[in-house]
């Protein structure tokens, strides 16, 4: 059986589009050539790809096969260039990089070698939540990510896991940066705290300790930005719940401390360093995916 890639590429934009005529958009043709090729791709195919609404474009179980052979298509075109590049002595290209905020001064600092060796490879660094962060990476739209707690995903390969405990950060003047032992989580939800909303990893572990708790936290402020929850602590406006080695600048500096507290899913939270299982990364995202692993602190073992 054959059939016309680029008839399957019309396919994938109207899906990942949502429609035929944002795909005609997006590719610069008319709409009734892109219905027309899917069309065709279909009778090449014999199948039904996808149930046609009015207002959107859901795949058939035959429409995702096709849409996965279309991803790695596309993985393993990048590949081939990337090496040819790499053969060449260009050493040009990009990588996409997903995490959240707390990561970023870990981060930079392991990609300044990346940046030394590979001058010309370019990079971007998105900042999302946990969830974002995860649906960045198995639908291919990063090459690596960074997330700071994930349930256990078949579509994620992790190459490099370190436990961080969370901690309450807190401004060195507030009453919880004088306890001399671990605070209990009953003590915790006493205070105002400061946090990102479920989409985030260190909400979905606080959620998981309240149920093993029984008891619940009312967020004082609730906030999708990492530098809004430090800056409030720092202002004594609350207490925000946090890895050690995000804040690790602002506690060596003296403005916040941490206070270790005693709850199992806190005290075993874990950051993980993932891409997506199955996906043959092209030569400059894998030397960077191996420099983060061996050289992030926030992974030393």
């Amino acid at each position: 059986m054959d059939f016309n890639d680029q008839r399957v590429e019309y396919f994938f934009e109207a899906t990942r589009l949502g429609g035929i005529r944002a795909a005609a958009d997006h590719l610069d043709v008319s709409p009734s050539a892109i219905s027309r090729q899917i069309s065709q791709l279909e009778d090449e195919l014999g199948a039904v790809l996808f149930e046609r609404h009015r207002r959107s474009m859901i795949p058939t179980l035959e429409g995702n096969i096709v849409l996965e052979y279309y991803k790695r298509h596309k993985t393993e075109q990048e590949t081939v260039i990337t090496r040819l590049q790499e053969v060449k002595g260009i050493h040009r290209g990009h990588v996409g990089i997903v995490t959240g905020g707390g990561v970023i001064d870990d981060l930079l600092e392991a990609s300044k070698i990346f940046s030394k060796q590979y001058p010309n490879i370019t990079y971007n660094i998105d900042i999302h939540g946990t969830n974002d962060i995860v649906s960045a990476i198995v639908t291919d739209k990063a090459h690596i990510g960074i997330v700071f707690y994930s349930m256990p995903n078949p579509q994620l390969r992790v190459h490099r896991t370190s436990v961080q405990p969370l901690y309450a950060i807190a401004a060195r003047g507030h009453p919880l940066a004088n306890e001399k032992q671990p605070i209990s989580f009953a003590r915790l939800v006493q205070e105002k705290i400061i946090m990102p909303d479920i989409s985030f990893g260190v909400r979905q572990i606080l959620r998981d300790a309240e149920k093993k708790e029984r008891c619940e936290i009312s967020p004082y402020i609730q906030t999708n930005s990492f530098a809004v929850m430090v800056e409030f602590a720092i202002a004594g406006e609350g207490v925000t719940i946090q890895p050690k080695f995000s804040v690790r600048k602002e506690i060596e500096n003296g403005s916040l401390v941490a206070i270790p507290i005693q709850q199992q899913n806190l005290e075993q939270a874990e950051l993980h360093l993932i891409t997506h299982q199955g996906r043959q990364l092209g030569i400059g995202p894998a030397r960077l995916l191996d420099i983060l692993a061996n050289n992030m602190p926030a992974f030393a073992i």
